[in-house]
Protein backbone atom coordinates (compact mmCIF):
# COMPACT_ATOMS: atom_id res chain seq x y z
CA UNK A 1 0.00 0.00 0.00
CA UNK A 2 1.29 3.44 -0.94
CA UNK A 3 0.29 5.23 2.25
CA UNK A 4 1.43 8.66 1.06
CA UNK A 5 -0.55 8.42 -2.18
CA UNK A 6 -3.60 7.27 -0.23
CA UNK A 7 -3.27 10.20 2.17
CA UNK A 8 -2.99 12.63 -0.74
CA UNK A 9 -6.14 11.19 -2.31
CA UNK A 10 -8.02 11.42 0.99
CA UNK A 11 -6.90 15.03 1.55
CA UNK A 12 -8.10 16.03 -1.92
CA UNK A 13 -11.49 14.35 -1.46
CA UNK A 14 -11.81 16.02 1.94
CA UNK A 15 -10.95 19.40 0.41
CA UNK A 16 -13.26 19.14 -2.62
CA UNK A 17 -16.04 16.99 -1.17
CA UNK A 18 -16.08 15.00 -4.40
CA UNK A 19 -14.38 11.87 -5.71
CA UNK A 20 -14.79 13.07 -9.29
CA UNK A 21 -13.23 16.48 -8.61
CA UNK A 22 -10.43 14.93 -6.58
CA UNK A 23 -9.69 12.52 -9.44
CA UNK A 24 -9.64 15.40 -11.92
CA UNK A 25 -7.23 17.48 -9.83
CA UNK A 26 -4.95 14.51 -9.18
CA UNK A 27 -5.14 13.42 -12.83
CA UNK A 28 -6.28 9.96 -11.80
CA UNK A 29 -9.18 7.70 -12.67
CA UNK A 30 -12.21 7.89 -10.35
CA UNK A 31 -11.76 4.19 -9.55
CA UNK A 32 -8.15 4.74 -8.48
CA UNK A 33 -9.11 7.47 -6.02
CA UNK A 34 -11.93 5.34 -4.65
CA UNK A 35 -9.60 2.38 -4.15
CA UNK A 36 -6.98 4.52 -2.39
CA UNK A 37 -9.57 5.79 0.08
CA UNK A 38 -10.82 2.24 0.72
CA UNK A 39 -7.28 0.97 1.25
CA UNK A 40 -6.62 3.78 3.72
CA UNK A 41 -9.83 3.10 5.65
CA UNK A 42 -9.04 -0.63 5.75
CA UNK A 43 -5.54 0.12 7.01
CA UNK A 44 -6.81 2.45 9.73
CA UNK A 45 -9.80 0.32 10.62
CA UNK A 46 -12.02 3.40 10.58
CA UNK A 47 -14.53 4.96 8.21
CA UNK A 48 -13.30 8.36 7.07
CA UNK A 49 -15.99 9.33 4.56
CA UNK A 50 -19.76 9.02 4.32
CA UNK A 51 -20.77 8.34 0.71
CA UNK A 52 -24.26 9.01 -0.68
CA UNK A 53 -25.52 9.34 -4.24
CA UNK A 54 -25.41 13.16 -3.92
CA UNK A 55 -22.40 14.03 -1.80
CA UNK A 56 -19.39 12.91 0.16
CA UNK A 57 -18.94 14.07 3.76
CA UNK A 58 -16.37 13.44 6.46
CA UNK A 59 -17.06 11.32 9.53
CA UNK A 60 -15.87 12.50 12.94
CA UNK A 61 -12.81 10.28 12.51
CA UNK A 62 -12.34 11.74 9.04
CA UNK A 63 -12.33 15.32 10.32
CA UNK A 64 -9.73 14.49 12.96
CA UNK A 65 -7.53 12.54 10.55
CA UNK A 66 -7.79 15.18 7.79
CA UNK A 67 -6.34 17.88 10.07
CA UNK A 68 -3.26 15.75 10.77
CA UNK A 69 -2.91 14.65 7.15
CA UNK A 70 -2.98 18.23 5.85
CA UNK A 71 -0.33 19.28 8.34
CA UNK A 72 1.85 16.30 7.43
CA UNK A 73 1.51 16.96 3.70
CA UNK A 74 2.29 20.66 4.20
CA UNK A 75 5.45 19.75 6.08
CA UNK A 76 6.42 17.27 3.36
CA UNK A 77 5.93 19.99 0.72
CA UNK A 78 8.17 22.33 2.67
CA UNK A 79 10.91 19.73 3.14
CA UNK A 80 10.82 18.74 -0.53
CA UNK A 81 10.85 22.38 -1.59
CA UNK A 82 13.89 23.05 0.56
CA UNK A 83 15.73 20.05 -0.83
CA UNK A 84 14.88 20.91 -4.43
CA UNK A 85 16.16 24.45 -4.05
CA UNK A 86 19.08 23.47 -1.79
CA UNK A 87 17.90 26.13 0.64
CA UNK A 88 14.99 26.71 2.94
CA UNK A 89 12.15 28.35 1.11
CA UNK A 90 8.92 29.25 2.93
CA UNK A 91 6.16 27.04 1.53
CA UNK A 92 3.05 25.40 2.96
CA UNK A 93 0.23 26.36 5.30
CA UNK A 94 0.42 28.23 8.63
CA UNK A 95 -2.45 27.89 11.09
CA UNK A 96 -2.46 31.09 13.16
CA UNK A 97 -4.60 32.26 16.06
CA UNK A 98 -4.78 35.80 17.46
CA UNK A 99 -6.98 37.95 19.73
CA UNK A 100 -10.04 39.33 18.00
CA UNK A 101 -9.51 43.09 18.40
CA UNK A 102 -5.80 42.96 17.64
CA UNK A 103 -6.35 40.74 14.63
CA UNK A 104 -9.07 42.89 13.12
CA UNK A 105 -7.01 46.07 13.41
CA UNK A 106 -3.51 44.91 12.51
CA UNK A 107 -3.15 41.40 11.13
CA UNK A 108 -4.77 41.88 7.70
CA UNK A 109 -2.16 44.29 6.31
CA UNK A 110 0.70 42.50 8.09
CA UNK A 111 -0.21 39.11 6.64
CA UNK A 112 -0.89 40.57 3.18
CA UNK A 113 2.57 42.18 3.05
CA UNK A 114 4.16 38.90 4.20
CA UNK A 115 2.38 36.90 1.50
CA UNK A 116 3.49 39.40 -1.11
CA UNK A 117 7.05 38.31 -0.28
CA UNK A 118 6.29 34.61 0.11
CA UNK A 119 3.44 33.68 -2.26
CA UNK A 120 3.97 29.93 -1.74
CA UNK A 121 2.73 30.21 1.85
CA UNK A 122 -0.94 30.06 2.88
CA UNK A 123 -1.95 31.61 6.22
CA UNK A 124 -5.14 30.34 7.87
CA UNK A 125 -6.05 32.85 10.56
CA UNK A 126 -8.54 32.28 13.38
CA UNK A 127 -9.47 35.23 15.60
CA UNK A 128 -10.67 34.57 19.14
CA UNK A 129 -10.02 35.88 22.63
CA UNK A 130 -10.14 32.28 23.86
CA UNK A 131 -6.70 30.98 24.89
CA UNK A 132 -6.34 28.05 22.48
CA UNK A 133 -4.14 25.02 23.09
CA UNK A 134 -1.63 25.06 20.23
CA UNK A 135 -0.65 21.42 20.65
CA UNK A 136 -4.11 19.94 21.13
CA UNK A 137 -5.79 22.07 18.45
CA UNK A 138 -3.05 21.89 15.84
CA UNK A 139 -2.03 25.55 15.61
CA UNK A 140 1.41 26.50 14.32
CA UNK A 141 1.56 29.97 15.83
CA UNK A 142 -0.34 32.23 18.22
CA UNK A 143 -0.26 35.96 18.89
CA UNK A 144 -0.62 36.50 22.63
CA UNK A 145 -1.19 39.83 24.37
CA UNK A 146 -0.21 40.34 27.99
CA UNK A 147 1.55 38.20 30.59
CA UNK A 148 2.46 34.71 29.40
CA UNK A 149 1.60 31.68 31.49
CA UNK A 150 4.31 29.14 32.22
CA UNK A 151 4.36 26.45 29.54
CA UNK A 152 6.56 24.47 27.22
CA UNK A 153 5.89 26.95 24.40
CA UNK A 154 8.49 29.30 22.96
CA UNK A 155 7.71 33.04 22.95
CA UNK A 156 9.23 35.91 21.00
CA UNK A 157 8.34 39.51 21.76
CA UNK A 158 6.89 41.31 18.75
CA UNK A 159 6.16 44.74 20.13
CA UNK A 160 5.66 46.84 23.23
CA UNK A 161 2.17 47.51 24.47
CA UNK A 162 0.49 49.02 27.55
CA UNK A 163 -2.84 48.41 29.20
CA UNK A 164 -4.25 51.81 30.21
CA UNK A 165 -6.97 52.94 32.59
CA UNK A 166 -8.85 55.71 30.80
CA UNK A 167 -12.11 57.58 30.28
CA UNK A 168 -13.35 60.70 28.54
CA UNK A 169 -12.62 64.19 29.90
CA UNK A 170 -16.37 64.63 30.31
CA UNK A 171 -16.62 61.53 32.50
CA UNK A 172 -13.80 62.68 34.78
CA UNK A 173 -15.27 66.21 34.98
CA UNK A 174 -18.56 64.78 36.21
CA UNK A 175 -17.33 61.95 38.45
CA UNK A 176 -13.83 62.97 39.50
CA UNK A 177 -10.42 61.52 38.66
CA UNK A 178 -9.09 58.49 40.59
CA UNK A 179 -5.71 59.04 42.21
CA UNK A 180 -5.07 55.47 43.39
CA UNK A 181 -6.40 52.07 42.27
CA UNK A 182 -8.56 51.91 45.39
CA UNK A 183 -10.45 55.02 44.17
CA UNK A 184 -11.92 52.88 41.39
CA UNK A 185 -14.41 51.58 43.95
CA UNK A 186 -16.27 54.85 43.44
CA UNK A 187 -16.46 54.59 39.63
CA UNK A 188 -18.39 52.68 37.00
CA UNK A 189 -15.78 50.35 35.49
CA UNK A 190 -16.26 48.94 31.99
CA UNK A 191 -14.60 45.55 32.36
CA UNK A 192 -13.22 42.86 30.07
CA UNK A 193 -14.83 39.59 31.14
CA UNK A 194 -11.82 37.45 30.20
CA UNK A 195 -9.66 39.37 32.69
CA UNK A 196 -10.45 37.98 36.17
CA UNK A 197 -14.08 37.60 35.01
CA UNK A 198 -14.31 41.41 35.00
CA UNK A 199 -14.14 41.54 38.80
CA UNK A 200 -10.67 43.04 39.32
CA UNK A 201 -7.90 44.89 37.46
CA UNK A 202 -4.11 44.37 37.82
CA UNK A 203 -1.81 47.12 39.10
CA UNK A 204 1.72 47.51 40.38
CA UNK A 205 1.75 48.79 43.96
CA UNK A 206 5.08 49.15 45.81
CA UNK A 207 6.75 46.93 43.22
CA UNK A 208 4.23 44.11 43.56
CA UNK A 209 1.39 43.11 41.25
CA UNK A 210 -1.95 43.42 43.01
CA UNK A 211 -5.55 43.05 41.91
CA UNK A 212 -7.99 45.86 42.60
CA UNK A 213 -11.68 44.86 42.86
CA UNK A 214 -13.89 46.82 40.47
CA UNK A 215 -17.60 47.00 39.75
CA UNK A 216 -19.62 48.32 36.85
CA UNK A 217 -22.78 47.89 34.82
CA UNK A 218 -21.17 47.01 31.47
CA UNK A 219 -18.93 43.97 30.91
CA UNK A 220 -17.91 42.38 27.61
CA UNK A 221 -15.59 39.78 26.12
CA UNK A 222 -14.63 42.26 23.38
CA UNK A 223 -12.34 45.23 23.95
CA UNK A 224 -13.64 47.26 21.01
CA UNK A 225 -17.14 47.23 22.50
CA UNK A 226 -15.82 48.56 25.81
CA UNK A 227 -13.82 51.17 23.90
CA UNK A 228 -16.97 52.48 22.22
CA UNK A 229 -18.79 52.57 25.56
CA UNK A 230 -15.94 54.56 27.14
CA UNK A 231 -16.02 57.07 24.26
CA UNK A 232 -19.74 57.50 24.95
CA UNK A 233 -18.93 58.60 28.55
CA UNK A 234 -20.10 55.24 29.91
CA UNK A 235 -17.35 54.88 32.51
CA UNK A 236 -13.70 54.06 33.07
CA UNK A 237 -12.12 51.16 31.19
CA UNK A 238 -8.84 49.25 31.17
CA UNK A 239 -7.73 48.45 27.61
CA UNK A 240 -4.56 47.91 25.55
CA UNK A 241 -3.04 50.82 23.65
CA UNK A 242 -3.54 48.99 20.35
CA UNK A 243 -7.27 49.63 20.92
CA UNK A 244 -7.32 53.03 22.66
CA UNK A 245 -4.06 54.51 21.34
CA UNK A 246 -5.61 56.83 18.75
CA UNK A 247 -8.16 58.17 21.24
CA UNK A 248 -5.43 58.80 23.81
CA UNK A 249 -3.34 60.66 21.24
CA UNK A 250 -6.14 62.99 20.17
CA UNK A 251 -7.55 63.56 23.66
CA UNK A 252 -10.88 61.79 23.31
CA UNK A 253 -9.74 59.56 26.19
CA UNK A 254 -7.50 60.55 29.09
CA UNK A 255 -5.20 58.06 30.88
CA UNK A 256 -5.09 57.85 34.68
CA UNK A 257 -3.19 55.79 37.28
CA UNK A 258 -0.21 55.53 34.89
CA UNK A 259 2.27 55.14 37.75
CA UNK A 260 0.45 51.96 38.77
CA UNK A 261 0.47 50.27 35.35
CA UNK A 262 1.58 46.63 35.19
CA UNK A 263 4.95 46.06 33.55
CA UNK A 264 4.53 42.70 31.80
CA UNK A 265 1.98 43.58 29.14
CA UNK A 266 3.47 43.10 25.67
CA UNK A 267 2.67 41.29 22.43
CA UNK A 268 4.38 37.95 21.71
CA UNK A 269 4.44 35.28 19.05
CA UNK A 270 4.11 31.86 20.67
CA UNK A 271 4.88 28.52 19.06
CA UNK A 272 5.70 24.93 19.93
CA UNK A 273 9.24 23.95 20.79
CA UNK A 274 10.97 22.34 17.81
CA UNK A 275 14.55 21.51 17.03
CA UNK A 276 14.36 23.12 13.59
CA UNK A 277 11.85 25.96 13.21
CA UNK A 278 10.33 25.81 9.75
CA UNK A 279 11.13 28.56 7.27
CA UNK A 280 7.49 29.58 6.97
CA UNK A 281 7.08 30.08 10.75
CA UNK A 282 10.46 31.75 11.19
CA UNK A 283 9.92 34.25 8.38
CA UNK A 284 6.38 35.11 9.52
CA UNK A 285 7.55 35.77 13.08
CA UNK A 286 10.42 37.92 11.77
CA UNK A 287 7.99 39.84 9.57
CA UNK A 288 5.60 40.47 12.47
CA UNK A 289 8.55 41.69 14.52
CA UNK A 290 9.43 44.26 11.87
CA UNK A 291 5.83 45.41 11.44
CA UNK A 292 4.94 45.62 15.14
CA UNK A 293 8.37 46.40 16.58
CA UNK A 294 7.66 50.12 16.94
CA UNK A 295 4.97 49.33 19.51
CA UNK A 296 1.41 50.55 19.92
Amino acid sequence: MDKLANMQAFAMVGQTGSFAEAARRLNLAHSVVSKRIKDLEDYLGAQLLMRTTRKVSLTDAGYAYLDHVRKFLDEMDEIEGALRHKAQKPVGTIKLTAPLSFGLQYLGPAIASYLAQYPDVTVKTYLSDRRVDLVEEGYDLAIRVGALSDSSLIAKKLGACRRVVCATPAYFKQHGTPQTPDDLRNHNCLSYINLAEGKSWPFMVDGHKTWQPVTGNFLSDNGDLLYQAALANGGITLLPTFIVGDALNDGRLVPVLESYEETDFDIHAVYQHTRHLSAKIRTLIDHFGKVFGAGF
